[in-house]
């Protein structure tokens, strides 16, 4: 079950509602003047024109804040400055722009209708109907809505600690020079962005090599969090222990490997703990793949962990710029860079399509998709893409 908590309005930011929320008034609260202008009678203006103008005397002003003390009779205007609220016994502003203004009178010279240049009560937010359903994801408009109509605090689903751990005795630190046969651990800096731009909250539980008594007590401190992510030891090499190790601490294996490349051996597990149950997921190790089955798997289960409902992926058709050559029966996520040329949308390919190039991520902005049944595609072609 998710967890709700009560936030203050700004600390709600890029979270998901798990609550309606109902207008406590109506907003605006009030008739309003959505320009500087000056308010009238409108039936004072009927026979306006610029060859007959109509001359007013203006009995007073108004601006935002105030409210005009007297009753606005016909033959007179208030000054009005935008926002006020709109005097007893006006019905519309004419704009300052078209009336000519000295010693205290104002002249018209066109026919002005009754609501011109006003906002109505209500006209924005009836009190008592419900202004943002359970289920939105707050962007900075929401919270301007929800301020208008006074809620400083709403309720929204818990933000959800991410467990992620990165394994192999290939790995060393980022500041290291990595010795024969050694890499840089950057699957630790993906994943943590990874995770933030899910919205989810990154814990890095650090790197546990190839050993089992290592990896067991890395997961068993992973496993007091919402979520747990690997990277790599998932696949059957004879020293990939992760899948083994998470066994024998009681994660239930749902699925293991999928039919993508890159990422075909990713593990989906869950573990009972009390009345908590953890997600687990097994990503590979190469880079890209890591990425891949994240962005692909774990990226959706994250946010509808907490309350999303409209995080689909943007799937587009585009023209594939050269031919592509492949296997048939696994899907393949291509990183591409897709562009609008001519009204049309042309994608290509970063270039090499290795697991390991992590550069082929940095530079694509989508994922070209060719299905498990496609071996070639020509220049022209349409092909599915996803993108970032």
């Amino acid at each position: 079950m998710q967890s709700v908590e009560s936030q203050p309005l700004r600390q709600a930011f890029h979270r998901v509602l798990a609550e309606d929320v109902v207008a406590a008034q109506d907003v605006p609260a009030f008739d309003n003047t959505s320009m500087d202008g000056y308010a009238v009678v409108s039936a004072d203006t009927l026979r306006a024109s610029e060859a007959a103008q109509v001359r007013l005397s203006v009995s007073g002003e108004v601006s935002a804040g105030k409210m005009y003390s007297g009753t606005l009779k016909p033959g007179e205007a208030v000054r009005i400055m935008t926002g006020a609220p709109i005097p007893i016994g006006a019905d519309a502003v004419v704009e300052q722009e078209v009336v000519r203004a000295s010693n205290g009178f104002v002249e018209i010279g066109t026919v002005v209708q009754p609501g011109r240049n006003i906002r109505r009560k209500g006209e924005d937010v009836r009190a008592g109907t419900v202004i943002m359903h359970r289920g939105t994801f707050l962007r900075s408009a929401h919270l301007g809505v929800l301020a208008s109509a006074g809620a400083s605090s709403v309720q929204v689903y818990r933000t959800p600690s991410v467990a992620f751990l990165t394994t192999g005795n290939e790995l060393v630190e980022i500041d290291s020079i990595p010795a024969s046969g050694q890499i840089r651990n950057s699957n630790a800096y993906s994943l943590w962005g990874l995770i933030q731009e899910a919205g989810a909250e990154p814990v890095d539980i650090g790197t546990a090599k190839d050993d089992k008594h290592e990896l067991s007590q890395k997961l068993r401190e992973g496993l007091k969090q919402d979520v747990l992510i690997t990277s790599g030891g998932v696949s059957v090499g004879a020293y990939d222990y992760v899948l083994k190790t998470l066994e024998e601490l009681g994660v239930k294996q749902k699925f293991w490997k999928v039919n993508i490349k890159p990422g075909m051996p990713f593990f989906y597990g869950v573990y009972h703990d009390a009345n908590r149950v953890v997600p687990v997921f097994g990503l590979p190790g190469n880079p890209v793949s890591t990425m891949v089955t994240f962005l692909q798997f774990v990226r959706p289960a994250l946010q509808k962990m907490m309350g999303r409902e409209d995080f689909e992926v943007v799937r587009l058709k585009a023209k594939i710029e050269h031919d592509i050559h492949k296997k048939a029966t696994k899907r393949h996520f291509l990183r591409g860079i897709v562009r609008n040329e001519a009204g049309g949308l042309i994608v290509t390919t970063t270039g090499t399509q290795s697991s390991g190039a992590l550069t082929s991520m940095a530079k694509a902005n989508c994922f070209i998709v060719v299905p498990e049944d496609v071996t070639e595609l020509k220049a022209g072609d349409e092909v599915g893409i996803e993108l970032f």
